[in-house]
């Protein structure tokens, strides 16, 4: 008798290489597959491979899922809102880090 065995859901700290494929992206977070499309549709997630069960998202693509959930769930945003939200924090991010350490004096 076989057993399927279900990938453990991730927690705590995550190596920056490590890869998960689309169903461990799901369970981890604990989403359908379908909003994990609607999410690459829009450009807020982007996996490696060509198509969907060929995907591979990266460690902080766990990350970014939760803080969309957490967008979405706590400002009510739909999907195209949810992109352009995450599209400004990462152009925050990218500021900030670019003027680290830049004096204004």
């Amino acid at each position: 008798m076989t057993h399927d065995i279900q990938p453990p859901a991730l927690t705590g700290e995550l190596l920056q290489d490590y890869c998960l494929t689309l169903h461990q992206l799901c369970h981890s977070a604990a989403v359908e597959p379908e909003f994990v499309l609607e999410l690459v549709e829009y450009e807020v997630l982007e996996p490696q491979g060509e198509r969907a069960v060929n995907w591979h998202f990266q460690a902080q693509d766990l990350a970014r899922l939760q803080r969309a959930q957490r967008l979405i769930r706590d400002f009510e945003l739909n999907l195209s809102g949810l992109a352009l939200v995450m599209q400004l924090l990462d152009e925050l991010c990218e500021l900030r880090r670019t003027n680290k350490g830049v004096r204004l004096d």
